[in-house]
């Protein structure tokens, strides 16, 4: 699964977006737009929280998931002691505590262009929403190009 996360601190909101491709080929999409948050660790931090929430409500529990922020990356796998970000740390590892199987690793944002692609456009919305769907949703239409 990519994950990926948008943030302009011009606006309010930041938005988030994952592809996650299975094994049969079917994709779902997800996309959502929340309120900003501390930095933009945080907002990475909370994407992928979310984007692991919405994994395991579709009886996900096996999951390589797939970044393009290093600093992100490089938190879970030193398990890095960070003050500022207790409470959301603690939050993700209770959430991953219920995957079967877990992995996180950084890929290139070039790589990664469909869930920035979600992410971007549900920033654009600018209200706060969250969207987990096989089909593209109506409001990217015009992108699908980049999804498909």
């Amino acid at each position: 699964m990519s994950i990926r996360c948008v943030l302009e601190y011009r606006k309010q909101i930041f938005g988030s977006g994952f592809v996650i491709e299975k094994e049969n080929g079917d994709r779902i999409l997800g996309a959502s737009a929340a309120y900003q948050v501390a930095s933009p660790l945080h907002a990475e931090l909370a994407a992928l929280t979310w984007a692991m929430k919405k994994a395991l409500q579709i009886g996900i529990t096996s999951l390589s998931f797939e970044s393009d922020c290093l600093q992100l990356v490089k938190l879970i796998d030193d398990e890095e002691d960070w003050p500022s970000l207790a409470s959301e740390l603690e939050e993700f590892y209770f959430i991953r505590s219920s995957f079967i199987s877990f992995s996180l690793c950084f890929i290139p944002r070039l790589l990664n262009l469909r869930a920035n692609c979600l992410a971007k456009e549900a920033r654009a919305r600018d209200i706060c929403f969250s969207y987990v769907d096989p089909s593209i949703p109506s409001w990217l239409v015009h992108r699908t190009n980049l999804l498909s």
